[in-house]
Parts: C-alpha cells; sequence; structure tokens
C-alpha cells in the first residue's frame, strides 16, 4: 500500500473515531461573529528528493541525492464554525514553504518551494495537546543549477501541480500561542525523468491564535 494511501485512510480513520466526541468537545463563541483565525511560522527540515550530477555532465536526478535541506514556512488557518457541529474541526489552511539551504553534493543551487491551499483536521479532545491531519494542493516549483538544453535554451527551473499529506500535533503554550510540530509528504508527479518528486520532512514551529483560544 503507497503512503498516500495509508495517509488518507488515516485521515478517515481519524475523523470516524472522533466524530462523535468533536461534536461535543469542539466550542467556537458564535455570539462574536469571528471566524477562528491563527497564523503561524517556523523551521522545515526535508528531503528534497532531488539532486544534480557534478560538471560536465551536471543533469538533473530527482531522487537522488538526500541530503537534509531546511527553509521557511508559514502558514493561516480558518477554522470552519458554521455548519453541524462535526464540521468545527475543519480548517481552511493556506501554506507556503521554501526550502533552501543545506544538502548534499549536487544540491548546493537548490530550491524548492510549494504554495498551497486546502482542508485540516483537528482532534480536540484534549485541551492542551491538539492532533491534527491535513491535505493540501497547490504548486510546487524547484530552481537548480543551469542545464544546458539540446535546443540550446538554459533550464534552470520547473514546477508542478502537487499535493501535501500531512500530520502533526499542536501543543498549547498560553491563552494564544501555540507550538506545533508536523510530518509532510509530498507528491510532484514526474519530473525530469522516470522518478517521481517526493520531497518530505518535518516542521516545528508556533502559531497565534486571533480570536478566543481553542478548546
Amino acid at each position: 500500500m503507497s503512503f498516500k494511501c495509508v495517509c488518507k485512510l488515516f485521515m478517515a480513520a481519524a475523523f470516524l473515531s472522533t466524530a462523535s466526541s468533536a461534536i461535543s468537545q469542539t466550542v467556537y463563541d458564535a455570539s462574536e461573529g469571528k471566524l477562528p483565525l491563527s497564523a503561524g511560522g517556523g523551521l522545515s527540515i526535508f528531503d528534497p528528493y532531488f539532486a544534480q550530477r557534478p560538471a560536465p555532465d551536471n543533469t538533473s536526478r530527482p531522487g537522488a541525492g538526500h541530503g537534509q535541506m531546511w527553509g521557511a514556512v508559514g502558514w493561516v488557518d480558518v477554522g470552519i464554525r458554521y455548519g453541524p457541529s462535526w464540521a468545527h474541526a475543519f480548517s481552511v489552511e493556506g501554506e507556503y514553504r521554501s526550502i533552501f539551504a543545506g544538502g548534499s553534493a549536487g544540491q548546493q543551487d537548490l530550491r524548492e518551494s510549494t504554495i498551497g491551499g486546502g482542508l485540516t483536521y483537528t482532534v480536540r479532545r484534549w485541551r492542551m495537546v491538539q492532533p491534527f491531519g491535513k491535505f493540501l494542493g497547490g504548486i510546487g516549483s524547484v530552481k537548480f543549477a543551469p542545464e544546458l538544453e539540446q535546443s540550446g535554451a538554459i533550464y534552470d527551473h520547473d514546477s508542478r501541480a502537487e499535493e501535501i499529506f500531512g500530520g502533526g500535533v499542536e501543543v498549547r503554550c498560553t491563552s494564544h500561542v501555540w507550538a506545533r510540530a508536523e510530518y509532510d509528504y509530498e507528491t510532484w508527479g514526474r519530473l525530469l525523468g522516470a522518478a517521481d518528486l517526493q520531497p518530505h520532512g518535518v516542521t516545528v514551529g508556533a502559531m497565534y491564535n486571533f480570536t478566543r483560544s481553542r478548546r
């Protein structure tokens, strides 16, 4: 079974097993007339799943050079307040990530960036710790050392539609500040050959909830 299928099954199981408790545990202040809004950022450490051979060959190889690289990530979450109570466990998330530093041989000029949006599902059974899963879709862009194509054109970047499957945990620090740690797995499809581009890694950061503290 592929990792993508496992992630989908995990999120479905988490939803079914916690829906009943989410109905009673998920509470928003409807009288305020405000959507739950939070924003955060952090550090991502990723395997970019991409490298280039040394010159003079200097060709790109998705799936090669699994050195760890790091970068920055930012996100915004808007909670769902309307509809049935179980739907309040969902949020709409927008995210931007750029991986640009570190790496092994063949990755010195590499930058991978993604921007996308989708849904998160948060288990709000406990007050201090809240596990979550997410699925986002968007655009991934990779920039690398220039390569000369047969046509004579310079080829140094490409982009693909991508999907992000992730999950992690949020920990309450104050009434409005939460720490966040997660693992993300991206699928970009085929790029420059037979291997699919599948960056993956961990993110640690913090976020600020602008409305009343979540329960």
